[in-house]
């Protein structure tokens, strides 16, 4: 009789085993087509984007600096757009893998650099989502007011600082 609990119990595990392999490529497969799905409206907005850079660059005046700079602009996006349709998300990261290891330095820095650029451009998001319509008499009751209700919730006010006594 024990021989026939451990033979059914093995039975459940390698069923287990099954159908969790089964859930894990399931969940990898869904995974991957959102992924591409993602890639692929990526991909269409930065060619819209740079069909826009080329309108703009062809509206330009013909001695304008900045029509240059629009038009290459514009081609990178299309290169862009072209490459993720392309290589897709794998061939992305298996390039920025590559770049990583061969240069090391330069990933971290741009790395860096994309972080730095993302936190400015999220301050100012945050700063342009706030009320900027105020006077400064207006924002300083507000500050009064919060002063007081966080002194009303039982949080206790900072100690004024008092100057040193004249015998120390």
């Amino acid at each position: 009789m024990s021989a026939t609990a451990v033979e059914q119990a093995g039975a459940v595990a390698g069923e287990a085993r099954q159908q969790a392999g089964t859930a894990l490529r399931d969940l990898q497969d869904r995974m991957r087509e959102e992924a591409d799905s993602q890639v692929q409206r990526l991909s269409g907005t930065l060619r819209q984007w740079a069909d826009d850079l080329a309108g703009l660059a062809q509206n330009a005046p013909g001695d304008s600096p900045v029509r240059g700079v629009v038009a290459q602009a514009s081609d990178g996006g299309h290169r862009a757009a072209d490459y993720l349709d392309k290589n897709g998300v794998g061939g992305a990261l298996t390039d920025v893998q590559a770049f990583a290891r061969r240069r090391p330095g330069a990933f971290l820095g741009g790395a860096a650099l994309a972080g730095l650029v993302v936190g400015r451009i999220a301050k100012a998001g945050k700063k342009g989502a706030q009320p900027s319509s105020g006077t400064h008499a207006q924002t300083h009751q507000s500050d009064e007011a919060d002063e007081a209700a966080s002194q009303s919730l039982g949080e206790v006010a900072p100690r004024p600082q008092l100057p040193p006594h004249p015998g120390v």
